[in-house]
């Protein structure tokens, strides 16, 4: 049996992976997180996710709701991109020295092709957090030709990237773990 050749996605291993994009170095999934985990640490990908604002937007944020990261309140699903982007998302941001040396410093959340534009190099593994942040997220990328730096990852078996079409490299599901493992 012949070993199938890598993915070029994962080429350069072992590969260094900012998780929300360097949470602990800026605030959780901000472009100033991606910045420093890239320039400051060399991370190899940088691990986000994805939710759809009220108006389409795909918007960079972990949670399904601004609370934890922000000035604001509510759901991400209810909010407008207008209203998303005027939000502080270094508001709640404690440094190691517990400061809150973001708080007030122009700090957003970001639509996704924002960090796409803003880091032409870096590989991304994007979390669809949301069913209906799946389907955008891969017309975007299609439409972009992302596919050679961004893994698309869903805990939802029906809308895991290969499911919807995707060219690039995907995740196991959740129910795809639990298989392997069992």
């Amino acid at each position: 049996m012949t070993p199938r050749p890598g993915h070029p996605y994962l080429a350069g291993a072992p590969l260094l992976f900012a998780h929300r994009g360097g949470a602990g170095l800026a605030p959780e999934n901000t472009l100033a997180a991606f910045r420093s985990a890239v320039e400051s640490w060399g991370a190899d990908i940088v691990e986000t996710d994805v939710h759809l604002s009220r108006d389409g937007e795909l918007v960079v944020i972990h949670d399904d709701t601004v609370d934890r990261t922000t000035d604001g309140a509510g759901a991400v699903a209810d909010l407008t991109w207008a209203e998303l982007r005027d939000l502080d998302a270094g508001f709640r941001f404690v440094d190691p020295e517990g400061r809150a040396s973001f708080r007030g410093e122009g700090v957003r959340i970001p639509r996704f092709e924002e960090i796409l534009d803003a880091l032409p190099l870096t590989r991304f593994n994007v979390d669809a957090k949301a069913p209906a942040a799946a389907r955008p997220l891969v017309e975007l990328l299609h439409r972009r030709g992302e596919e050679h730096r961004v893994l698309v990852a869903s805990e939802f078996e029906a809308t895991r990237g290969d499911r919807l079409g995707y060219r690039g490299p995907v995740s196991a599901s959740r129910r795809q773990i639990t298989k392997f493992y069992l």
